[in-house]
């Protein structure tokens, strides 16, 4: 058996303690309102968790089972033919992108849906133990709770503000457009303040503004401070994809028409 030299137990033990510090001051910043220091800490919290950057209380458990899974995986088949979600070594740092969610019944809230798990984008097929549940989410404690084999998308809160704003939305889903995102204001599409990062408290209240403000147009917002992100619902998933090709769609009219 190999043993772990114990200066890198201590690199652990000390990265440990750093993080659960650094939750526990941006959690102090948000419920106090100081959202600029709070955005600080989420930077330094992105780069040692990952991409996830709200408070997870994540249940570890068994794959999930819900019939609405497999037609999720479905549309996923098909968004990732047309590179709006995966994972491609050339975009974003090599990161996975896009992701699709469907509100389920779950005792004790409304608010439930299952959505694809964080980094899964590499992932030609995904099954059941590649989906978590999402039971609840507090956006203004930077907050959600989840259980599954995986921890949920990065961009679960966005997902959950959506279901709690909108009770017809059954679906969303989230992808990565480079033609949709640049061509956003001559779609007509919502836009979210460019200085507003992903998955953060700020987005749940630039996406609650706009809905506010009135439902966009085709239920889609083109996400301004995330990169060629886009994100659509509607009150089926089949809905939701369609709203997506129809805005492809359209630009690809606009092109032909205008040569």
């Amino acid at each position: 058996m190999r043993l772990v030299p114990w200066h890198i137990l201590c690199m652990i033990e000390t990265h440990e303690v750093i993080e659960k510090l650094c939750k526990n001051m941006c959690n102090m910043l948000i419920l106090s309102g100081k959202t600029a220091l709070y955005g600080l800490f989420s930077d330094f919290m992105s780069e040692t968790e990952g991409v996830i950057k709200f408070q997870l209380d994540f249940e570890q458990g068994r794959a999930l089972d819900f019939p609405q899974i497999e037609s999720i995986e479905l549309w996923r088949q098909r968004l990732m033919r047309l590179g709006l979600i995966g994972q491609d070594d050339a975009r974003y740092e090599g990161l996975g992108f896009g992701n699709i969610s469907h509100r389920v019944n779950y005792p004790g809230t409304s608010q439930a849906f299952v959505i694809t798990g964080t980094q899964t984008g590499r992932l030609q097929q995904m099954g059941a133990e590649h989906y978590a549940l999402v039971t609840d989410c507090d956006p203004r404690r930077n907050w959600l709770q989840a259980q599954g084999e995986v921890k949920p998308s990065s961009e679960a809160m966005t997902h959950a503000v959506i279901y709690q704003k909108i009770p017809q939305a059954e679906a969303v889903v989230h992808i990565h457009s480079p033609e949709l995102w640049r061509n956003a204001q001559q779609l007509g599409l919502a836009i979210t303040n460019p200085a507003v990062e992903y998955g953060t408290p700020q987005m749940a209240t630039e996406i609650e503004r706009i809905i506010d403000a009135g439902l966009p147009r085709g239920h889609t917002i083109s996400m301004g401070g995330h990169e060629d992100g886009v994100i659509t619902w509607g009150e089926s998933l089949h809905a939701a994809g369609n709203e997506i090709l129809m805005l492809l769609g359209e630009l690809q009219n606009r092109r032909a028409h205008s040569q």
